[in-house]
């Protein structure tokens, strides 16, 4: 909530004062009221002078110094990414207060929001259509920022409003779990595919909604309840046909014996146990951000400018010496192909051809000169479903980064239980009792996720159904530079050829649409965002489908994450 700052009544003391600072750079200007951000704005400009004028007291120097290096990369996010035009300008000023004096000022290390997006491509700050400011806005006054992700999914207004919507209620409305739990949460989600940007995003408001520091020094001081996660979270994110509802029951992966999720375990009376409404709304947090941490990993959304990996410090009158951006391992195998989302490697002439070929095919459907052939048989169909699952495992697993994959953070490893188990194809699951083809007829969303999501966790359902059939739906009827194309189709084969590699089969569904419309180039990057996002390159992105504009990249981007999205939460509703 917004907290008004009566600045007549303060004192020096006050701008020393964690408590008051914690309110002040979390909520102080997060409101539509120009006038009251306007006074938190004299605020904070008195907070900046009064730790200012301490660099000069050997008594105070060192915490005004510390002061500054911890509230300054806030500043200056306001002044770069806020919608609001007077907060940027009024920071600016702040800022300008600095030249001259010993105080290492934050630069700005990435240039873009994304590392595979110029900045000049994306929806600008400052925007002056009126949606997507609103939308910015909003954004704006819950999170306190509007991140990357924000900036990306701008690209799509329609979208962006319902992602909106579902996420604000998930992670911060009023429901079972408290609102810095559902952040650590989070974290242990986002930590599976090593997602540094929604680490550092979540551990920030973990802090700043009164979560124990102790947790995230070390994870094993976290209550036994929230370490039971784990598994789910192991299972959800890489294997989610191993979600299971018996106790525990130990299989075989690979040779080595597992102990397979257990929702009942969870469940079992106890101070440590879950009620089911906080156990499903923490499975729907897991899913979020395991598919968030596809999409950031996918677009390469670089961090935050106020997170540790955002900025670099230097004196103003040396800033010009600072130390060059930092490029993610995940860009660095390629600087070449910046300009238009079309690769300059070897991959061009290849997604060239696939792009044609899409084209081709939507044509035709537009023509309505596709072969007539005879309906599949139900054999068919299970068929073809069978033999895309094999040729997605044929497709193999992405190299690993620059960095490569053995080597883990430890800022992120202590966050992951199991670091070695990762996704394997369905197709390769081996011989799992009970672990079956997923049949979307006996357990859908439409006919059963949806009512049961709602009785769990009472209207995450409906918020969950309007962003799924708001992202199958949106198009623009482009796709690259053509104008008037129905893209129905392409978008189906995304969603259903996800839902394949999760091990989900649609019976209405003729499986040889996928391979007219996803050349296996496309099919291997789709399939790398799904399961390994975080070894994305800049080549990949470039290189899918070459003829796409950004946004349209962004597009099917997003219909991963919800595709993904919506097959995990039917794995665990299912349980």
């Amino acid at each position: 909530a917004f907290v008004v700052f009566p600045s007549a009544i303060m004192n020096d003391d006050d701008f020393y004062d964690e408590s008051f600072l914690r309110k002040l750079f979390l909520t102080g200007i997060n409101t539509r009221d120009p006038k009251a951000r306007r006074q938190a704005l004299d605020v904070v400009s008195g907070v900046v002078e009064t730790w200012k004028d301490g660099l000069s007291s050997d008594e105070d120097k060192e915490q005004a110094m510390g002061l500054l290096a911890r509230h300054l990369p806030t500043i200056v996010r306001w002044k770069t990414a806020c919608p609001f035009k007077d907060v940027r300008e009024r920071c600016g000023e702040i800022l300008r207060t600095l030249e001259g004096k010993p105080v290492k000022v934050p630069q700005l290390r990435h240039p873009s929001a994304s590392a595979f997006i110029p900045e000049t491509e994306l929806v600008p700050i400052d925007t002056d259509d009126e949606v997507e400011r609103d939308l910015f806005v909003e954004a704006y006054l819950v999170d306190n920022r509007v991140s990357n992700m924000v900036r990306l999914m701008g690209y799509h207004p329609r979208y962006l409003t319902s992602f909106l919507r579902f996420h604000i209620y998930l992670m911060h409305h009023d429901g079972p779990l408290p609102v810095h739990l559902r952040h650590y949460i989070a974290i242990l989600a986002a930590a599976r595919h090593r997602c540094t940007y929604l680490i550092s995003l979540c551990e920030a408001t973990f802090q700043a909604y009164g979560g124990d520091p102790i947790w995230l020094e070390d994870p094993l001081r976290a209550p036994k309840k929230i370490r039971a996660l784990n598994h789910v979270n192991m299972k959800l994110a890489h294997q989610p046909w191993l979600v299971k509802p018996d106790d525990i029951r130990v299989n075989c992966v690979d040779s080595v014996s597992r102990i397979v999720l257990c929702f009942r375990d969870l469940l079992h009376p106890g101070l440590d146990s879950w009620s089911l409404s906080e156990l499903t709304h923490a499975i729907v947090i897991l899913a979020h951000y395991h598919s968030l941490a596809g999409f950031a990993l996918g677009c390469a959304l670089n961090p935050e400018i106020d997170s540790r990996e955002g900025h670099v410090v230097s004196s103003p009158r040396s800033s010009e010496s600072s130390s060059p951006p930092a490029t993610p391992p995940a860009v660095a195998s390629s600087r070449s192909s910046q300009g238009g989302g079309i690769s300059d490697g070897e991959n061009q002439h290849s997604e060239t051809f696939g792009f044609q070929s899409v084209m081709e095919q939507l044509k035709q459907i537009e023509n309505n000169s596709l072969d007539d052939a005879m309906e599949p048989t139900a054999a068919e169909l299970e068929k073809q479903f069978e033999t895309e699952t094999l040729a997605s495992a044929e497709l193999g697993d992405p190299q690993p980064t620059a960095t490569g994959t053995s080597y883990i953070s430890p800022r992120i490893a202590k966050y992951i239980e199991d670091p070695d188990f990762e996704h394997q194809d369905f197709a390769r699951r081996g011989d799992f009792s009970g672990v079956s083809t997923f049949r979307i007829q006996d357990f859908s969303w439409e006919d059963q996720g949806y009512s049961l999501a709602n009785r769990l966790f009472p209207d995450i359902g409906q918020f969950l159904d309007d962003k799924f059939k708001l992202i199958v739906n949106l198009t623009y009827r482009t796709f690259g530079k053509n104008e008037e194309v129905d893209t129905t189709m392409f978008r189906r084969a995304i969603w259903n050829y996800i839902h394949c590699i999760k091990g989900m089969f649609h019976d209405d569904y003729s499986y040889e649409e996928v391979n007219k419309m996803l050349h296996r180039d496309f099919k291997k990057y789709i399939r790398n965002v799904t399961c390994f996002p975080e070894r994305t390159t800049i080549d990949d992105f470039n290189a899918f489908l070459s003829g796409l504009h950004y946004s349209e990249k962004v597009h099917v981007n997003l219909l991963v994450l919800e595709a993904r999205l919506q097959s995990e939460l039917l794995y665990a509703l299912r349980a």
